[in-house]
């Protein structure tokens, strides 16, 4: 392995995570989150974008998501 990649996202949880069982037994958490960026323009017109994640957890991490993130 050459690195590793890490992002933190924060935001607003879109809605409850989706969690399954994939046939290997192993839990699948997939859920999406809203960042937003807030802004004036050059005319002085406030400005929102909103970006949405797709974020999918595995194993441990995924059971705590459909536990905790509801």
């Amino acid at each position: 392995m050459s690195g590793i990649n890490k992002a933190i996202i924060i935001g607003r949880l879109g809605a409850d995570p989706e969690v399954r069982q994939v046939s290997s037994g192993n839990r699948v958490a997939t859920l999406s989150v809203a960042t937003s960026e807030k802004w004036t323009d050059r005319d002085g017109q406030a400005q929102e974008r909103t970006e949405w994640h797709r974020v999918i957890a595995w194993g441990k991490v995924a059971e705590i998501c459909g536990k905790f993130l509801a």
